[in-house]
């Protein structure tokens, strides 16, 4: 069997050397695809989630104004309604004296 040179040995040594080097980059683009996506979900979930945010809030503050709108007219109805028994029935305290001859 003939000896392999010694320029031949570090060839093949240079090879394997190349080769593991391409399985790292291969393995680090791998992994770069990999975060680079992660990163775009990422960033996509969070607009989602302001969206969702922004819209609770408006909602919050429709049903808020719907509220106090109904609040300020069961007060008008109340002032009324008092309003009008004060109309119909005087209070007791402020009768009218009737003159007697």
């Amino acid at each position: 069997m003939p000896r392999q040179s010694e320029a031949m040995e570090r060839s093949a040594r240079m090879l394997k050397q190349l080769e593991a080097l391409e399985a790292d980059l291969h393995s680090g683009d791998a992994e770069v695809a990999t975060y680079s996506e992660l990163v775009r979900r990422h960033t996509r979930t969070e607009q989602l989630a302001c969206k969702v945010t922004d819209e609770h809030v408006a909602e919050i503050s429709r049903l808020q104004a719907v509220q106090e709108a109904r609040m300020a007219g069961k007060l008008k109805d109340r002032v009324k309604k008092r309003k009008v028994v004060a109309l119909v029935h005087p209070r007791a305290g402020t009768r009218r004296a009737v003159a007697s001859n």
